[in-house]
């Protein structure tokens, strides 16, 4: 019954092509962790923006104007790089690691600034205070989520 079964073996499948790497618009990023965390972080860094120009401080509010459009356009770039699957198409790119060190660097600057508006003394020192800790902490979970996946091994997006 299975005499011929042994001499003509199935001929081996063609492995399936790798999928296309397209640059699409995709609005479910918006709904995860990373995405929520870099909205948090544009909207904390435009309120304080706008409680800094309120103040009379000059000298907390150069500080503070130089990280928040540093940090404004570089949290939409990446916002936008995974919005667009960018991130996806240009894989061999470090992104992790690259946005790792971003969010460090963006958390110890606040820190700094976050010091000098908590000396302003007056209600918009304290609300720049206040959105200065909560971007302390969004950058900060940030970086230690990108730490992990990064040391995990785990793709970007």
């Amino acid at each position: 019954m299975f005499d011929h079964f042994n001499q003509n073996p199935p001929a081996p499948s063609e492995p399936p092509p790798p999928p296309q790497k397209v640059i699409r618009f995709d609005k479910s990023y918006f709904k995860t962790l990373p995405g929520l965390l870099k909205i948090a972080a544009l909207v904390c860094n435009f309120v304080g923006f706008i409680c800094i120009k309120v103040s009379f401080s000059w000298v907390s509010s150069i500080f503070y104007n130089i990280l928040y459009w540093s940090g404004n356009i570089l949290t939409t770039f990446l916002l936008l790089m995974y919005v667009f699957h960018f991130v996806e198409k240009y894989d061999r790119w470090p992104w992790l690691k690259v946005e790792f060190f971003y969010c460090a660097i963006m958390t110890l600057g606040y820190i700094a600034t976050t010091i000098f508006a908590a000396t302003i003394g007056d209600s918009a020192g304290y609300a720049v205070t206040f959105f200065g800790v909560c971007a302390i902490g969004i950058y900060g979970l940030d970086c230690y989520l990108k730490y992990k996946a990064w040391k995990r091994g785990l793709p970007p997006q």
